[in-house]
């Protein structure tokens, strides 16, 4: 692994829910870290955590072309952790014009001041989070890295796009970029009540029927939030050390299951099968199975996924048992 300890590193979206806990291990391996974000204040799992008061944190827009240049300038950072996004399917419906500007126009300046940056010959890395949502339906799944990116709605094809120039930015200017495509992460601190596992944990915790969007039969694949955080480090050590420029990997466990059977998890979890869920049936802009293979990322980078669904679900319920009071305070 690449010693890291007093390199500096830029993390994105540094209030998002991934970005909080990538922060935390980052701080815990000696790293100085700098975090952007649209508000330096805001209710996160960063918000949440000792981390918070290690880092400097920075406010700004990763779509203003000025204000990432100043920001490059005078921090000069060794590696760029790229999380930032507008990561709400439904939001990304409603408004593709901001999402498009995030996603895609806040990905290309990120890797263009990078570039002009980074010509001392130093090692440097910069790891992109895309998503599986970017390869769109195949007649096979699991996805696999070579797989056409084929994403038809907006959030889907703001993905693909970034994920495109990412690694164009390799090809062309041999610059040390990697990308990451995750399945459905989960895990403590994640506040976008609008995804299943933290809405229907909070629901439970309220009783409250929980809501269902779909009808509650298509296949996911959910990865806990530390092995996510361990492909993250794994790709940023590989380019750190000279290794895997311009690749993408998946990560998931290979395990999907329905939306009514997570939610069968999460109700024995909590110990509600008293609430039954409400299934609306209505996102008919979603994919209706999604999983990934993650057999290129076990073969080049060592990483397995770690902790059973069981268990990351177990410790999930327990964080927002004894933290959504205070949050929503």
């Amino acid at each position: 692994m690449a010693e890291i300890a007093g390199m500096k590193v830029l993390v994105t979206g540094a209030h998002g829910f991934v970005a909080g806990h990538l922060i935390e291990r980052l701080v815990e391996a000696g790293v100085s870290v700098v975090g952007v974000d649209l508000w330096v204040l805001r209710e996160s799992y960063l918000s949440t955590c000792e981390a918070m008061r290690r880092v400097d944190l920075v406010e700004g827009d990763i779509a203003d072309l000025a204000a990432m240049q100043r920001l490059f300038e005078m921090h000069s950072p060794d590696v760029v952790m790229h999380l930032a996004a507008q990561a709400d399917v439904r939001r990304a419906l409603a408004n593709p014009l901001g999402t498009f500007e995030a996603n895609v126009r806040g990905t290309y300046i990120l890797l263009e001041c990078a570039r002009r940056a980074w010509d001392d010959g130093s090692p440097h890395a910069m790891v992109v989070a895309s998503s599986d949502k970017a390869y769109g339906e195949h007649e096979h799944l699991p996805y696999r890295e070579d797989d056409e990116l084929r994403g038809l709605y907006p959030y889907d094809v703001s993905k693909a796009c970034a994920d495109m120039i990412s690694r164009g930015y390799h090809a062309a200017y041999e610059m040390p970029v990697a990308v990451v495509r995750c399945a459905n992460i989960y895990g403590p601190g994640d506040l976008n009540f609008n995804r299943i596992i933290p809405g229907t944990l909070r629901s439970l915790l309220k009783g409250e029927r929980p809501i269902i969007r779909s009808d509650g039969t298509p296949l996911r694949d959910y990865l806990y939030v530390d092995d996510a955080v361990d492909g993250y480090m794994r790709v940023m050590n590989a380019l750190l050390e000279g290794r895997c420029g311009g690749e993408a990997f998946n990560f998931g466990t290979g395990d999907p299951v329905s939306v009514l059977e997570v939610f069968e998890e999460m109700v024995d979890t909590a110990g509600r099968p008293d609430l039954a869920p409400e299934v609306l049936g209505e996102a008919s802009k979603e994919l209706p199975d999604q999983f990934i293979s993650a057999a290129k990322a076990r073969r080049l980078l060592a990483w397995e996924a770690r902790l059973s669904r069981e268990e990351g679900l177990r410790r999930t319920f327990r964080w927002y048992r004894d933290n959504l009071a205070a949050i929503e305070r």
